[in-house]
């Protein structure tokens, strides 16, 4: 199956960059002789028309020979004016050029085809607004964003997509809120973001997210009433005086509300069970329970009539690798202040220890009612990215739990113009950062190492199988891409060698000596064998040292 696969996936692509050729040579009256799929003997073949449409036994490539293509050939008086070597230079031009446009071009209809399948959407709904962030105190959960700055929004995602491609601007949002439409101005930070290739680019973000807390709770205080009544942090509450609750929002207003009397609390408690299914895994299960919570008279606020709070803040996993479990953290702490400033939500507190990771930050945090110190510099791990570029990033895998499902989703009302849109950003971005990725390996920046041949992409093509058609389709539009650029390389023997030459020709008014080709095109094959020979080498690499791995995890 996966050999099936490779070969649907070559084959296209070949047969889509040989077409351009084909379709332009024919618009220009040139006689195709052979339309060929594959190189070597023949397995199949018909004639149509005076052009022999073929598949030859290595799926690897293809060609389209034309009429005059070779100076060698000879060239009957009557077909003369179909001849290639009889086209003006701009002609030869076109039908050379248009290979690599073609494969360039047909990524927008495979992603236009992905982009089909999102028949629905998250609603344009916020689940969540973080402390300290942009969109605090502006933006409630449960709101339905309208319109940003006078544009109709649809999806969560159009709210995502302008508040990323609006950093440090100000955004003008109507939201309807409770019925009522209001308006409410949000400028997002403006993030610095590090990406492949030494790209670095700048997103907005406001501090929103989709999904609704569900009512997990944290319990501040071991004398509170919460504890007394036999909860604990990460309880995820089913019910509160009899009434169910899916919310974290809920659960709040619920305890707002309630004053003095006993209250039936119902929740489930994860509880660990490690080495389980024979050590094959650690697990979670939750254990049902039940309890009678009395939340303190008054007017204090939830926290302190209750000892119920959000788990925003508290630790939830830390790994016993880091620097930070080294430090003490453990998991149920509750993080105070980081430097001396208490950060106002979880992401706050990542984003200033990630900011500044050359620092040894103090932290401080609670643990069973009493206050503990530490300290503890962010640790860096090696990373390799997909071009093979090696960088020492900054992390910190400490997490907390605030479990947000997302809301049931919405049918796409604009599918077709959708999936046109997101072909266009799609195969724009693709072909950005693989002309950088090309620009980067000439460049010496990036290393011989990442360039991968047939082995390559037939592995890259075993592994969508877990993907679906979709997965499929992209990874088609990023080889088809690829090739397209490959293809533009001045390399002679390839497209962009040919436009070399034609356009020396065009400077010269008269073509370059047969000689002279020749020997450029020799040269072309040694660097195009010397390239491929790299590349399977590469991926013979790649594939022991990926045995290896195998082999000594066994």
């Amino acid at each position: 199956m996966n050999f099936l696969r490779f070969v649907a996936l070559v084959g296209a692509l070949v047969f889509v960059h040989e077409l351009g050729h084909f379709l332009a040579a024919r618009l220009f009256g040139v006689k195709v002789l052979q339309f060929s799929l594959g190189f070597g003997p023949r397995i199949f073949g018909v004639r149509w028309r005076g052009t022999e449409y073929r598949i030859g036994l290595l799926p690897l490539g293809g060609f389209v020979k034309m009429l005059g293509e070779d100076p060698e050939d000879p060239v009957p008086t009557a077909d003369a004016a179909k001849a290639f070597s009889s086209q003006s230079v701009l002609r030869r031009a076109l039908i050379v050029l248009a290979g690599p446009l073609m494969s360039l071009a047909f990524p927008l209809l495979l992603y236009f085809m992905v982009a089909l399948g999102h028949r629905t959407l998250t609603p344009p709904i916020v689940g969540t607004v973080v402390p300290g962030h942009p969109a605090d105190g502006k933006l409630q959960p449960g709101d339905r964003v309208l319109a940003i700055n006078g544009r109709e929004v649809f999806s969560f995602q159009d709210i995502r997509e302008s508040i990323a491609s609006s950093p440090g601007r100000p955004m003008r949002m109507r939201v309807e809120r409770a019925g009522q439409p209001i308006e409410v101005t949000i400028t997002p930070l403006s993030i610095k973001l590090d990406q492949p290739l030494d790209v670095v680019e700048f997103a907005g973000r406001a501090g929103i997210a989709a999904g609704f807390a569900l009512p997990v709770i944290a319990v501040r205080d071991t004398r509170s009433p919460a504890a007394v009544a036999g909860l604990r942090t990460f309880d995820l509450v089913l019910s509160y005086a009899g009434r169910p609750v899916t919310r974290a929002i809920e659960l709040e207003r619920m305890l707002a509300v309630s004053r003095g009397s006993s209250v039936p609390v119902a929740f489930v408690r994860p509880v660990a069970i490690n080495a389980a299914l024979g050590g094959f895994c650690d697990l979670e299960v939750l254990d049902p329970g039940l309890s009678m919570l009395t939340p303190e008279p008054g007017d204090g606020d939830v926290p302190s009539r209750t000892g119920i709070e959000s788990t925003d803040l508290y630790v939830a996993d830390v790994p016993s690798s880091s620097p930070e479990f080294a430090m003490g953290l453990r998991r149920g702490d509750r993080i105070l202040a980081v430097d001396g400033v208490a950060p106002p939500s979880w992401e706050a507190l990542r984003e200033a220890l990630l900011d500044d990771p050359n620092r040894t930050h103090s932290v401080s945090f609670r643990r069973d009612g009493r206050e503990v110190a530490g300290a503890f510099r962010v640790e860096r791990e090696e990373f390799t990215d997909e071009f093979g570029q090696r960088f020492r990033r900054p992390v910190f895998r400490t997490d907390h739990w605030v479990p947000s499902p997302l809301e049931p989703p919405i049918e796409n009302p604009h599918l077709t113009s959708g999936a046109v849109r997101a072909a266009v950003q799609e195969t724009a971005r693709a072909l950005g950062y693989l002309s950088l990725a090309i620009w980067r390996v000439v460049q010496g920046r990036v290393p011989a190492s990442s360039v991968g041949g047939p082995i390559a992409i037939y592995d890259a093509s075993a592994s969508t199988a877990g993907e679906g058609v979709a997965g499929f389709l992209r990874l088609m539009a990023l080889i088809s891409i690829n090739l397209g650029l490959l293809n533009l390389l001045p390399v002679p023997t390839l497209d962009g060698g040919h436009l070399l030459f034609f356009g020396v020709e065009a400077v010269r008014r008269r073509p370059l000596s047969l000689r002279t080709r020749r020997l450029a095109s020799l040269a072309g094959l040694v660097i195009l064998l010397a390239l491929m020979g790299l590349a399977v080498k590469n991926d013979l690499t790649r594939r022991f040292d990926r045995a290896r791995v195998v082999n000594d995890v066994r």
